[in-house]
């Protein structure tokens, strides 16, 4: 497994320390480094260390290349939070990459230390998506398609339709039917016909 292992001016002492503790773990695989990080631990240490260039001058750049073509497994990278750096967009650009290609990261030595027991007990880093040499490539997935919902359909059955209500009659058109009926010739509404009287229509009030 190859572990890239970078640390700013500020942070060399503190990857010194780290290596210094871990050293049985990190000499069973093979380290790639920045230059000035890589050449003070092979100094210290005697590490067989693979090195680029200098982080402001590109290393940051090329171990993103390397990750990019997935030769890296993972990256201890010490930063210095309270320092200045001129290459700040290179990092950025680096821990990007990082996470896009799924490559665990640690920022310390306490998720430095966490991430090499994982190492040591599983033989791969946790978290890591990196199995029989294929890793996970996140891919950019466009927004959900929205399912439309049935317009709901002319109804199969009409509903039955009220009951037409009572129609309201006035007085003279229930004479006028009474008068008709033939039914009973000889009587209307008011009497036997012939008896001379001239029926009176009730007004509507």
């Amino acid at each position: 497994m190859r572990i890239a292992l970078i640390a700013h001016d500020g942070m060399k002492t503190t990857m010194v320390d780290w290596v210094g503790r871990q050293y049985g773990e990190l000499a069973r695989h093979e380290l790639v480094a920045t230059e000035s990080t890589g050449a003070l631990l092979t100094e210290r240490f005697g590490l067989a260390v693979q090195q680029v260039a200098s982080g402001p001058l590109g290393g940051d750049q090329q171990i993103g290349a390397m990750i990019v073509d997935r030769r890296v497994d993972l990256m201890i990278f010490f930063w210095d939070p309270m320092g200045l750096h001129p290459h700040s967009p290179d990092v950025q650009a680096l821990m990007r990459l990082a996470v896009l290609q799924d490559v665990p990261m640690a920022l310390n030595p306490a998720s430095a230390d966490r991430v090499l027991r994982s190492l040591a007990a599983t033989g791969r880093p946790e978290g890591s998506a990196a199995v029989a040499g294929h890793r996970r490539t996140p891919s950019v997935r466009p927004d959900p398609v929205r399912r439309r919902t049935p317009a709901a359909g002319p109804a199969t059955a009409s509903r039955p339709s009220a009951a037409p209500a009572a129609s309201r009659r006035s007085p003279a058109s229930r004479w006028a039917d009474a008068s008709a009926s033939p039914s009973d010739p000889r009587r209307g509404p008011w009497g036997a016909h012939g008896s001379g009287r001239t029926p009176t229509v009730p007004s509507e009030r």
